[in-house]
């Protein structure tokens, strides 16, 4: 009895050492991990600042031109195939080759059962596509599912029967000729057979031969991808910037009208010269290009000194580099601004392009030091006069693309309602954005004369102003207005083809060029030096 008492009495010591050895083992392997990320919880918690969820996506990485390894690019095919599984094509599925000359000249392999169109691309190794019946049948736009006059369709997509198939599918000039099984009834009842037209365009799309940003469509992306995009110091501005000639612009099918346009998406700034002194020039101007974008200031107004002003643009002293309604969403996008007067000491114009300081920022903004720019809510707000405007907004933010939009209007920030956020986190890298922006070298520094007009893009455009001596003799009066930016856009997309294309030059604009050109540019080194004060370990 006592031996097996002693025996028990062993096990149990020896379960009890391996226990322990089992959670030291343990404590090796992963204590330490976390305890740093303890000991960084802590760190964060003293000032208050928690990093958030990352919103820049894994795709942005592009942006830093780091070549992809084998495992990466394996991940990556893998997910494709997840997203766009390559289905295998039944035995019994009809079959053809088409080459699209009208179109693209490149091969395109077709096959087609009643439940898929299946389309692919022979020069790719994941390019099929299996395309279904009802989203075909919704995409048509044939005289009788598109009004010819509004273009708007005529039937509902809940009209579209569930168990819509494909009878047959034949190669055109034009496109794939399509038509259905088990059709929306009112389309088959009179008799009339039906046929739809998937153009090659969309088979293209589909292959991802192209991609959305190849299409012309009211998009800024889309625009710049034809007109390009220059990215701009002092030096660089001061020899570009143009001043067309305000009658020709007015002109119908002119040059002159187009070349305005372009250097909006170009640089995000261009001048009108010769505008006529009245009160509806700015009017005239604006609406030429799009609808005027009327706001609580108005559908105009007018920038001058004046006694208890609601805006501080509407004083006499400085005016910091900023980016107008921030606290409107979405705020407009083209200003313009018409010199009636500027007889008065000082009050020459600032602009600065805020776009080039936030994508040669934005590779560092997955760093934690300088995470705050793509993070921090900055919020916004205007209340007077029975108005009241709220937005808050990140200064540098991003889409699936990259780099989307800088905000940046340090006269017109709101207050923090709950001043429970530690912001020193914030504070370091928005100093850097205000150094780059504010630097000497970085500004377009005018002083505007009657009949002069600028238009500027809001979004892309840091604008400012010098104090003036309203006193001392002598005014300045601008009238202004914006346009919205689908509106712009609108515009935008309707250039003429091969006008935009000859100031960009041959290579097509890519987020991911003007990243690369931007890392190559002269600002690059400044940048890193500037971001290496708060972040040593940061890579070049």
């Amino acid at each position: 009895m006592l031996s097996l008492a002693r025996t028990s009495r062993a096990a149990a010591t020896a379960k009890a050492k391996a226990k322990a050895q089992a959670v030291a083992c343990r404590g090796v392997g992963t204590q330490a991990p976390w305890k740093q990320r303890d000991k960084q919880k802590q760190a964060n918690s003293d000032t208050g600042y928690m990093p958030q969820t990352r919103r820049i996506l894994a795709k942005e990485a592009a942006a830093t031109a780091t070549p992809l390894g084998a495992s990466q690019q394996q991940q990556q095919q893998t997910s494709a195939a997840r997203y766009w599984p390559k289905l295998e094509i039944p035995r019994n599925a009809k079959r053809f080759t088409y080459e699209a000359e009208a179109y693209r000249g490149d091969p395109v392999k077709v096959a087609w059962t009643d439940k898929f169109l299946f389309v692919e691309d022979p020069a790719t190794e994941n390019g099929r596509r299996a395309l279904k019946p009802a989203t075909l049948r919704d995409s048509c736009s044939c005289p009788r599912c598109r009004d010819a006059s509004s273009g708007q369709k005529t039937y509902s997509s809940v009209e579209i029967p569930v168990d819509i198939g494909l009878r047959n599918v034949k190669p055109t000039k034009k496109g794939l000729e399509i038509k259905f099984l088990q059709d929306i009834p009112r389309f088959v009842d009179g008799g009339e057979e039906h046929v739809m037209v998937l153009p090659w365009e969309s088979v293209d799309l589909s292959l991802k031969r192209k991609g959305m940003e190849d299409v012309s469509l009211p998009r800024k992306r889309s625009v710049l991808r034809r007109t390009g995009a220059v990215y701009w110091d002092r030096e660089i501005i001061a020899q570009q910037v143009r001043r067309i000639d305000y009658a020709e612009f007015m002109k119908d099918d002119s040059e002159a009208f187009w070349d305005v346009i372009v250097d909006i998406c170009r640089f995000g700034l261009v001048y009108l010269k010769n505008v006529p002194r009245d009160e509806e020039s700015v009017v005239r101007i604006t609406t030429r290009i799009a609808n005027i974008r009327e706001t609580f200031y108005g559908r105009t107004f007018d920038v001058r000194a004046k006694p208890n002003a609601e805006n501080v643009a509407y004083t006499s002293g400085y005016l910091g580099l900023h980016q107008d309604l921030l606290y409107l969403d979405p705020p407009p996008m083209i200003q313009v601004l018409h010199c009636m007067d500027n007889s008065c000491a000082g009050g020459e114009s600032l602009f600065s392009d805020g776009e080039r300081v936030g994508r040669l920022l934005w590779p560092f903004v997955t760093r934690h030091r300088m995470a705050p720019l793509a993070e921090h809510h900055v919020p916004y707000q205007y209340g007077k006069n029975g108005y009241h405007y709220f937005s808050s907004r990140y200064v540098l933010d991003g889409n699936e693309a990259g780099f989307a939009n800088v905000y940046w209007s340090p006269p017109f920030q709101g207050r923090y309602l709950s001043p429970v956020k530690d912001i020193r986190r914030w504070i370091e890298p928005a100093r850097i954005f205000a150094d780059l922006i504010n630097h000497q070298d970085a500004i377009h520094e005018h002083k505007m004369e009657p009949g002069e007009c600028v238009l500027f893009d809001n979004l892309r455009v840091l604008h400012g102003r010098n104090s003036f001596d309203a006193a001392g003799g002598g005014a300045r009066w601008l009238r202004g207005a914006y346009i919205a930016a689908e509106d712009f856009l609108s515009r935008a997309a309707h250039i003429p083809k091969g006008f935009a294309e000859k100031y960009r030059g041959e290579r097509t604009w890519t987020p991911g060029l003007a990243q690369s050109g931007l890392r190559e540019s002269i600002w690059h080194e400044d940048v890193v030096r500037r971001v290496k004060e708060i972040d040593p370990r940061v890579d070049e």
